[in-house]
This record gives C-alpha cells, sequence and structure tokens, in this order.
C-alpha cells in the first residue's frame, strides 16, 4: 500500500510539475569518459558530502565556461533547453546565450536568450521577436524564481552550485575522465527543498506537500564531477517523476581562466522579477 501512494503522489507531482525543465543526461552516460577506475576507494558518505561542499564553495570563487544542457521529457513534451557562455562567479559577471527548441530538432529552429550578469542585476533580450521589439531588459537576481522542477531563475549557474550543494547521502563513486581531466564522482539524494527551491508560490504550494510526504523516496538524483583542484566539473541533477522526467547537466570548464564578461547593455527597461517567467528562463 505505501508503495501505491508513493507512485499515486509521484503522478499528481509530475502533472502539476509539467512546467519543468532541465539538462540532457547524454553527457553524462555512457561513452569513454564514463569509465569508472576500479581502483578508486568510496569515501564514506560524511566524507563525500564535506568534499563535495568545499568543491562548491571553491568553485563559486573561480571562473568557467558554461554548458548546460536542460531536458524535458513525458506526457507529450520532449524539448531541450541549452545554455552556454562563461562566467566569473566570484565577481558575479557571466554572458549566456540560451537556447530552446524541440529535442532533436536543427539550431535554426530554437528559440533564442541573451543574458548578462552583472552584480545583482540580469539583463536579457529576445534577440528575435515577431514584433520587432529586441531590446534589454533587467531584473533582480535574487527576487527571480522558477515555475518548474529543478530550474534555475534566469539560468543562472552559481544556483545549480547551490541546489547540489544541498543534496544529501553523497557516497564516492570511483574515478573517470570528464571534459578532459581525471575527476572523482559523487552520487548523492534530492528531497523537496532543492528540488523546488525558489520555485513560484501557487505552483510550490501544489507540490511541495506530496514531495514532503514521499520523503528519502523522490526519484531525485544529484551527481557531481570534481577536479583533482578541488572544483566542480559537470552537476548532473535528475527528477525522473515516472510520467515526466527532468534532467540537468552543467559541464564546467576551463575552470579558473581569465574570462571575458560584456559590461552591462545601456537602456535596458527594467522590470518587476514576478514578470519575468517561461521555459527560456526557467
Amino acid at each position: 500500500m505505501r508503495r501505491s501512494a508513493t507512485l499515486i503522489s509521484i503522478s499528481a507531482i509530475a502533472v502539476l510539475a509539467s512546467g519543468c525543465s532541465s539538462g540532457s543526461e547524454g553527457q553524462a552516460t555512457g561513452g569513454k569518459e564514463q569509465a569508472t577506475s576500479a581502483a578508486s576507494s568510496p569515501a564514506p558518505a560524511a566524507d563525500a558530502g564535506r568534499e563535495v561542499q568545499a568543491a562548491v564553495d571553491t568553485t563559486k570563487q573561480s571562473t568557467a565556461r558554461i554548458d548546460d544542457r536542460i531536458r524535458v521529457t513525458g506526457m507529450g513534451q520532449d524539448f531541450t533547453t541549452t545554455v552556454k557562455g562563461t562566467f566569473d562567479m566570484k565577481a558575479d559577471r557571466g554572458r549566456l546565450k540560451v537556447s530552446l527548441a524541440q529535442t532533436g530538432t536543427s539550431s535554426d529552429a530554437a528559440v533564442p536568450l541573451d543574458e548578462i550578469f552583472h552584480g545583482n542585476t540580469v539583463y536579457f533580450r529576445m534577440p528575435e521577436e515577431t514584433n520587432g521589439d529586441t531590446g534589454w531588459r533587467s531584473t533582480s537576481r535574487d527576487k527571480a524564481e522558477v515555475h518548474s522542477v529543478l530550474r534555475a531563475p534566469l539560468n543562472d549557474p552559481e544556483f545549480v552550485l547551490r541546489q547540489v550543494s544541498m543534496a544529501h547521502s553523497f557516497t564516492a563513486a570511483g574515478e573517470q575522465k570528464v571534459n578532459g581531466v581525471r575527476a572523482r564522482h559523487y552520487t548523492g539524494k534530492l528531497n523537496h527543498k532543492p528540488v523546488l527551491l525558489r520555485m513560484v508560490k501557487e505552483r510550490r504550494e501544489k507540490v511541495e506537500e506530496p514531495m514532503v510526504k514521499i520523503g528519502d523516496r523522490l526519484p531525485a538524483t544529484a551527481d557531481v564531477w570534481v577536479t583533482k583542484d578541488g572544483l566542480v566539473t559537470r552537476i548532473l541533477l535528475v527528477c525522473d517523476l515516472g510520467s515526466m522526467k527532468v534532467s540537468s547537466t552543467m559541464n564546467l570548464t576551463g575552470l579558473g581562466k581569465p574570462v571575458t564578461v560584456a559590461s552591462p547593455p545601456k537602456g535596458a527597461q527594467a522590470v518587476p522579477a514576478a514578470s519575468v517567467g517561461g521555459p527560456l528562463v526557467g
């Protein structure tokens, strides 16, 4: 009976969270990069959790090239959001190019979005608009919310780092070659808190209670790959609700190398964070 109740709750959550989006797991499954080293000894769960937290803290003081693939499948949907760019996380500055398309279609069919992060302000624009309005808008970074499971507001890569730092029950899963470097792989679990982090109130209230009741049986996981320098080079978040699956694979490369970020555009129209929504911005 408990299992049946859990499955019913998960199905209900999938329906209510049908607007969710996150990244292609294709980069993190299969292939030569994923050969696990049999010589790697697993770390105790407590140590693994501390190692992941330390890596997150170190990475938040670094720079990186970002490549995030966010995929939603099920309930008649199969689309991928791609987020690419450079980010100086210590300075809170970066530039991202976002695109949304049905999975497997050409880039010509993608809907684009440009974003510039500058401190607590995010500038964004649709470079292609049917009404011709391609002007920049700006909004508050820390007030932006998400409307879908496992999404980052305004595609903020530092938010993904925060989500993975909230995972629990981490264990070491060996060493692998990821993004051209050797990295230690950790796998953990997600509860409702990181899954629903900064979700808009009306949607969160619909799914939070059943997720809390499911507890550790919530089918949501976090995988992290950490380089020998103690920096996060890949994060894979997955929430598989049966009829709806969300996955987000964020690769961080060029860690610690200088990055060039754009200056804030002039004349951007300020808009309330509550007015910003849709699959392109979370």
